[in-house]
């Protein structure tokens, strides 16, 4: 077998089916040669029309997503399910906290402490915040 030719099976040699008696191997040969030709066209399309859907599926995604921004001294609530992903319940909180946030590391990526000043050992996307109201 070859890349881009069909396989021929034993019974159609045989019984002359109509592939086999209407083979020119000069017209295949100039076909596949057409074929090689224009391949990088057709991934080239290929990759083209990806890279659209992708664009189109991001920004379909983006619109629902509310951004959540948070300054330093605000009070918010972490997930639980991000801190301790392994502990699961069905009488679980969903939220720890209040923690306050002490510093913003990057966009939507802030280190946290306790209301005690003592801080917490990672930083935390925002994402998986939320404020918390006194």
């Amino acid at each position: 077998m070859a890349f881009g030719l069909e396989a021929v099976s034993p019974v159609e040699f045989v019984l002359n089916s109509p592939r086999v008696e209407n083979f020119n191997s000069n017209t295949s040969q100039e076909g596949l040669n057409f074929h090689n030709i224009f391949l990088e066209e057709v991934r080239d399309e290929a990759a083209a029309k990806v890279l659209q859907h992708q664009e189109r599926t991001a920004a379909y995604f983006n619109k629902k997503v509310k951004v959540k921004r948070f300054l330093i001294g605000d009070l918010v609530l972490r997930e639980s399910a991000a801190s301790q992903p392994t502990v699961t319940g069905k009488f679980k909180a969903p939220w720890e906290g209040p923690y306050q946030v002490t510093d913003i590391v990057a966009p939507k990526t802030y280190r946290l402490a306790q209301l005690d000043e003592t801080p917490v050992k990672n930083t935390w996307n925002g994402i998986h915040l939320k404020k918390f109201y006194q």
